[in-house]
């Protein structure tokens, strides 16, 4: 509802940026918010770009386009700046996490604990080289291989500094440093805890184990209903069965029957008692297997299992799977998990799957490095986590800024899961982003037979992980390659427009298939509106649209709205949030034949400009 208005004096004019890709000049010189940090020259996608393809019900592809958005659609004007009703505010946040803070209410100051640094910010992470011709993964030559070892050294130098500086530190023990956020492991005592963050240069302090279990619940269906829930089959039988999808999760029963003959499980590694590298097979207690937690088994199964156990059971995908061992007998394994997120960005995982609900806010250590994933170029998904229903119980890193946060919903009946994590984050922002099935019943670690009702936010989350997998792969096929993109066609699958809530965000997710399908990216200044023109013949319907746009914890809010305009200038719908880092909106039955607008409007941009991501489809 309206409470009152106020307008913006903005100058005309075309965004000179807008009319060419988008540049970052060096590292720390980002002149557009969300924009990749590219020093190694990795293929991007054009700003301003509209690709369309029909979607046949088969998945398939047919009559692909690509134009570009003319430039007297990309312009300022005065226009009415409503006060919105989600604003947010601001919570209180604590550079200890609440996991830590137990720990020293109920240890001695002098006992000794194992905890993880993070230190503020002082690089950007950058999108790291794809595998290029004559390269295999795991090779020490690679150019991605070599641009990490870069930025550990970089970053181990960096951190020894402050840690030599800073008298807080005195106490401190380092025993690893990683590269994928700028955060350190060692050793303290609990009464130290207190100097240490109290210190300038730390952004956050948590516990290598925290005792937070994986995101499980423990009536019955199985993995062919999810399937036909999200919409994948007709994505599935393309055959887009490349590269891989990494699993940060408990390990997997590697002889189980879904995961042989024919087997899509690529690497199982153990990143706690690995080492580093997750694979010193020579450390005591080496075990990248399910034996603690019968879990890994049912997501990995769920993502990419044959089907040998018949149709009912086969996995959402083809596509081959690396397993992450993240948790020890306690539960959750900080360092470990850093150790999954790196050796996942260095051996090609475009997809990473967090089976995690840490007790950390958007600024921890977990969460960073997810928004910092990314940035390399990865995709994350992530469960919510089983805290709910009560509002600010969403965990991390699904609560983090880029990161797809994954809800549940019964796959029996569709009803909610009561017990899921719910938003908002700490600075308002909807979470969950989609819902996808739980409770559906696969793989299970007990024998190499063996099934069971896999249930919580941890049986969502592998359909939503595959959905974006088979997504991304669906948009290699055209010459998309920004991550970002595949994150707003999950916005777009979706079924919930604009208004949204923390239970469900942007709804219960369905690929699009039967209609056309729009996309690209565009650069959104303050108060500046792009309108790009989609087509409609007669006989369509429904026609949805979605922005999704990266930011990071540290940087200012951008507001960005979407707005549905049909042929005679009258906006249909809208998507109008003040929090969110998503929009989506849509206009149901049928529609009028002719040129409708999406249209793009930057609400509030205080950074200057934001890139942004939409998608649209309009059913047959």
């Amino acid at each position: 509802m309206v409470t009152r208005k106020s307008f913006f004096l903005l100058t005309g004019g075309l965004l000179i940026s807008l009319m060419f890709p988008l540049m970052v000049k060096g590292e720390g010189q980002q002149t557009i918010s969300g924009e990749f940090y590219n020093p190694y020259q990795v293929p991007v996608d054009r700003a301003n770009t509209i690709n369309s393809v029909f979607i046949p019900k088969t998945g398939s592809f047919t009559d692909f386009k690509s134009s570009v958005i003319p430039d007297q659609n990309i312009y300022k004007v005065n226009f009415p700046i409503e006060k919105k009703p989600d604003i947010g505010k601001l919570g209180p946040t604590s550079k200890i996490s609440p996991a830590l803070e137990r720990l020293r209410q109920i240890k001695r100051p002098s006992d000794d604990i194992e905890v993880i640094v993070t230190f503020k910010e002082d690089r950007r992470i950058p999108l790291m080289p794809e595998l290029g011709q004559g390269e295999k993964r795991g090779e020490r030559g690679t150019r991605r291989h070599k641009a990490i070892e870069e930025l550990k050294a970089a970053r181990t130098n960096s951190q020894l500094t402050l840690i030599k500086k800073n008298r807080a530190f005195r106490a401190f023990k380092p025993t690893e440093h990683f590269w994928i956020v700028n955060a350190v492991a060692g050793k303290t005592e609990i009464g130290k805890i207190k100097q240490l963050v109290e210190s300038q240069d730390v952004a956050y302090i948590q516990p290598v184990e925290g005792g937070e279990k994986p995101p499980d619940s423990i009536s019955n269906n199985d993995v062919d209903d999810g399937r036909r829930l999200i919409v994948s089959d007709p994505y599935f039988n393309l055959g887009l069965t490349q590269p891989w999808i990494g699993l940060l999760d408990t390990g997997i029963r590697r002889t189980h029957v879904l995961f042989n003959s024919p087997s899509n499980i690529a690497l199982v590694r153990d990143c706690v008692n690995g080492g580093p590298n997750c694979n010193d097979t020579s450390n005591p207690g080496y075990d990248p297997f399910d034996t603690f937690w019968n879990h890994g088994t049912s997501s990995a199964a769920i993502i990419s299992g044959n089907n040998r156990l018949g149709n009912s059971y086969r996995g959402v995908t083809g596509i081959r799977l690396d397993s992450w061992n993240i948790y020890s007998n306690l539960g959750l394994n900080t360092t470990a998990t850093l150790r999954g997120i790196q050796r996942g960005i260095a051996l090609f995982d475009k997809v990473l799957v967090g089976e995690i609900q840490a007790n950390e806010s958007e600024t921890g250590t977990i969460a960073t490095a997810a928004d910092n994933a990314y940035d390399a170029g990865v995709i994350f998904v992530s469960a919510n986590g089983n805290f709910g229903p009560s509002s600010s119980t969403v965990r991390s890193p699904g609560i983090a800024h880029k990161v797809i946060g994954v809800g549940g919903f019964m796959t029996t009946d569709q009803t909610q899961y009561n017990s899921q994590g719910r938003g908002p984050a700490t600075d308002g922002r909807y979470k969950p982003d989609i819902q996808t099935p739980t409770f559906s019943e696969t793989a299970s670690n007990v024998s190499d037979n063996a099934l069971r009702v896999f249930g919580g936010t941890s049986g969502a989350t592998p359909y939503a992980a595959a959905a974006a997998m088979l997504s991304r792969n669906w948009l290699r096929q055209f010459g998309t390659f920004d991550n970002g993109q595949t994150y707003a066609f999950m916005i777009l699958y979706g079924q919930n427009p604009y208004p949204y809530n923390n239970t469900e965000g942007a709804g219960p997710l369905k690929m699009a298939t039967n209609g056309w399908a729009n996309w690209g990216k565009v650069v959104v200044g303050n108060g500046t509106t792009i309108d790009i023109p989609i087509n409609v013949a007669a006989g369509k319907k429904d026609f949805d649209g979605a922005l999704w746009w990266p930011e990071s914890a540290s940087q200012a809010h951008n507001d960005i709205d979407i707005h549905l305009i049909d042929p005679t200038g009258t906006e249909r719908a809208r998507g109008f949030s003040a929090v969110s880092v998503f929009e989506r909106a849509q206009v149901s039955g049928s529609l009028t034949p002719g040129t409708w607008k999406i249209r793009i409007r930057g609400f509030s941009v205080p950074t200057g400009s934001q890139v942004v991501y939409w998608a649209s489809h309009i059913r047959n």
